[in-house]
């Protein structure tokens, strides 16, 4: 194998064979070309942003000529696309190293690892793995073995070693650099049906600050990717990229964090930096811990250019948050705050799942009375989907409610359609009681159409066609204007 010198950092184009894809900037490769450009030449290939074609990427990976190639991965409905892309990688590249890294690798190795046309499957974080691998490889005689979160074959046989923990010093990993990336390009772009994406002001820019979760939430899949402990960047960090993105021209900064609030003195050291700063600058999270909010945090989110809330009280019966979802929710203090959010001007999403193992009828009703009388902008009924690695799937397993090969076939099941049925509820029962209560609960009232749209970034015409397609179509993936959607 000859010397790995330029490296091409991809993902497939997640649109093809009808897929959902964003175009948002890729910031976890981003991530990792900060991490490798000191010591490798690199490129950026994202077929998403072009809606490139087959044709298309083989004649970008022909230009490039890189020596190895990562593909990263992001969801596990995905298995198609990403085999595809590599199948494209190693016919135009056939003396190219394919690498692969992601949740594919990183939650089910063993579907990752049916994929041939890969090399090496990377597990878990790879800020500092994958170089490691590049270097080792570009040693006369490589250790392999000597490298955590690594899976390859020898002769047929598998080698896989297991993660040997997480990063924990998160001020160590750099902000991500995208390269030859049209990086205000993507933050220009205005999104649709994406809702917690859509900015409001544009430029935008994605950031994470923090991984892992220390809650047992039985469907999430949060702590087998990132880790039972959170480990956060420090406020300084933080400040310090959102000086730089606003340097470069960002207005907005939406933050992935599944617990941006997880530590109080954190979350607002961050804020009072920013009121300081006195930038005119948006931001939000993707998701919010309900229990973690009060009226001072509000207060100062607000004040520093917060305008939308997403919480998550899954479940509107104490009983199924105590005992089912196991998630530390306390149902009578959800409304006060949100109504004070709203009080204070936020626009505020809701989500709920349905149709848990040993959830009764009533009790999936009573999560929709919640979410009907709940003072929000939009509510949301997620369906519960197994996902490898959560109590869930174990539940289903073994009281045999899913098939044995349910996860091996998850990315042709998707996320809208129902896949638990027990003797209090079907699959299409959960499915139909989703969309129509979705549709009545939030399109009621002409006001709030007005505010959905809007926060949805698009039209009031739209609205209506994406209405018409989930109740028809049960909340089945649908193409609207070139953009792929789904109600929740």
């Amino acid at each position: 194998m000859g010397r790995i010198r330029k490296v091409l950092l991809t993902q497939p184009n997640y649109a093809w064979f009808g897929g959902r894809a964003w175009k948002i900037i890729p910031y976890a490769l981003g991530i990792l070309n900060a991490c490798l450009k000191k010591n490798y030449e690199t490129d950026l290939l994202d077929p998403v942003y072009d809606n490139l074609s087959e044709e298309e990427v083989i004649q970008r990976l022909a230009s490039f000529k890189p020596d190895a190639v990562c593909i990263g991965t992001i969801s596990t409905e995905s298995v198609r696309q990403v085999r595809r892309m590599t199948e494209l990688i190693k016919t135009s590249l056939p003396g190219c190293v394919v690498i692969m890294g992601g949740v594919l690798p990183t939650t089910v190795l063993h579907i990752a690892m049916k994929d041939l046309n890969v090399d090496y499957w990377l597990i878990g974080e790879g800020e500092f793995r994958f170089p490691k691998l590049l270097d080792e490889l570009n040693k006369d005689k490589p250790d392999l073995p000597s490298l955590d979160g690594l899976a390859y074959y020898e002769n047929g046989v598998p080698h896989i070693a297991q993660p040997n923990g997480f990063i924990t010093d998160m001020d160590s990993i750099p902000f991500p650099d995208y390269g030859n990336l049209d990086f205000i390009g993507y933050g220009s772009k205005p999104l649709k049906y994406a809702l917690q994406l859509v900015p409001r002001k544009l430029p935008y820019a994605i950031s994470s600050t923090s991984r892992g979760c220390v809650f047992n939430c039985t469907f999430c899949a949060s702590s087998g990717m990132s880790g039972k402990k959170v480990r956060m960047r420090s406020a300084e960090n933080v400040l310090r990229e959102i000086d730089e993105l606003y340097e470069k021209g960002i207005r907005e900064i939406i933050f992935l964090d599944d617990l941006f609030l997880f530590s109080r003195d954190r979350a607002v050291g961050i804020m009072k930096g920013l009121a300081q700063r006195k930038y005119d600058l948006n931001w939000k999270c993707c998701n919010l811990a309900v229990w973690q909010l009060d009226e001072e945090l509000l207060d100062m989110m607000w004040k520093t250019g917060c305008y939308q809330i997403t919480i998550s009280a899954e479940s509107g019966n104490q009983e199924v948050l105590n005992k089912i979802i196991k998630k530390p929710v306390i149902l009578k203090n959800v409304p006060p705050i949100v109504d004070y959010a709203k009080k204070l001007g936020f626009e505020i999403i809701a989500n709920f799942v349905i149709g848990f193992p040993h959830e009764t009828w009533q009790q999936i009703l009573d999560s929709v009375a919640f979410g009907g009388k709940l003072n929000a902008d939009l509510v949301n009924f997620h369906i519960a989907t197994p996902l490898p690695h959560t109590e869930l799937t174990e539940i289903a397993m073994r009281e045999g409610l899913i098939p044995k090969d349910f996860i091996e076939n998850l990315d042709k099941l998707g996320y809208t359609k129902g896949a638990i049925s027990t003797d209090e509820f079907t699959s299409q029962e959960l499915q139909i009681l989703r969309a129509f209560e979705w549709d009545r609960i939030n399109f009621t009232d002409p006001e709030r159409r007005k505010a959905v749209a809007r926060m949805q970034g698009i039209t009031l015409e739209e609205l209506d066609e994406w209405r018409r397609q989930t109740r028809r179509q049960l909340g089945a993936v649908n193409k609207l204007n070139d953009e792929t959607n789904e109600n929740a």
